[in-house]
This record gives C-alpha cells, structure tokens and sequence, in this order.
C-alpha cells in the first residue's frame, strides 16, 4: 500500500510537468495500469527532462572573504617620535588583524584552570593559544579610527583557505 501511494503521488506531481514515470516492476501489482507507462516512453522522457536541464540558467556564486580587523593605540608604542610610533600602531593593528584570521581559520585553543583551597576559589586562570599559518592575507584598509587608534583590515579568499588548511594538516 505504501509503495502504491508513493508512486502515485510522484506520479500525479510529475505529470503535470509532463514527465512519464517508468514501469519499475510494478506491473503485476494491484496499482491502476493507468499509473504505469512503457520503458521507450519513460527513456524519451529521462532524455527530455536532462535537455531541459541543460538549458537552465547557471547562477554564479561569488566566494566568500573571510576578514580579520586589528586595532591598536598610538601612544602606547614604542618610538622616537609620532611617526614612529604610528608605524608601530600599524603593524600592530596588522597583527592583530591576522590573529583574528587564524583564529578564524584553525580556531581556537583554551585552558582553564581553577584552585579551590577549603572551599574558596584562590585562583582562576583562563589561556587562549592560536597556532596557524596564514598565507596571501590582503590588507584591505589601513586608517585611523580615531585620534589615538589605528584600524587594519584584512582578508583572505576562501579557496586560499582551503589550500592553507590542507597545508597545514
């Protein structure tokens, strides 16, 4: 009973795109003969149904970026004088920005530890390790993000991604 409904249900939908169901083995079963079709037939219709597949439209689909955006502080930097330590505040905010691409891309490690002593917590420590490597990131945009700040954005393609992945296991 199962196999007869499921058949006329795929055969009812189908036919009205005008597509002919195959005879699978059917024939002796008590299923209506209106239901079952020649082999001839339902290889003319397998041939009809790939040609108007072929004839689809094919939609492009754009591959995505992932991106890393850095900040870090002028005046914390080292240096000699305000150019200096801008330069400084760039590579920073540089570096910063690739972590977060790593961190992204092989994810995150992170230990916590907790000492208890006569039930009170005397120390509770939590650590974050990333290790990756990171090839062909672009800087996208280096510029301040306010009087003291530097913003750098980066990004990296996802077939480069996946490349780096393989690499790296």
């Amino acid at each position: 009973m199962h196999k007869a409904l499921t058949l006329i249900v795929i055969t009812t939908s189908l036919s009205s795109c005008g597509i002919q169901m195959p005879n699978w083995g059917l024939a002796n079963s008590n299923i209506d003969p209106q239901y079952t079709v020649d082999q001839n037939a339902a290889a003319n219709s397998v041939v009809e149904v790939q040609k108007s597949v072929e004839r689809l439209p094919v939609k492009v689909v754009e591959i995505p970026t992932i991106t890393g955006v850095g900040f870090s502080a002028v005046s914390i930097q080292p240096g000699k004088n305000l150019n200096q330590k801008r330069i400084m505040a760039i590579k920073a905010a540089r570096l910063d920005a690739l972590r977060q691409l790593t961190e992204q891309i092989h994810g995150i490690q992170l230990t916590g530890t907790t000492k208890i002593a006569e039930a009170i917590v005397q120390s509770d420590t939590l650590r974050a390790d990333i290790q990756g490597v990171i090839l062909g990131a672009r800087t996208v945009k280096i510029e301040p993000s306010s009087s003291d700040t530097y913003e750098v954005v980066v990004e990296i393609d996802r077939p480069l991604i996946d490349e780096i992945v393989r690499a790296y296991r």
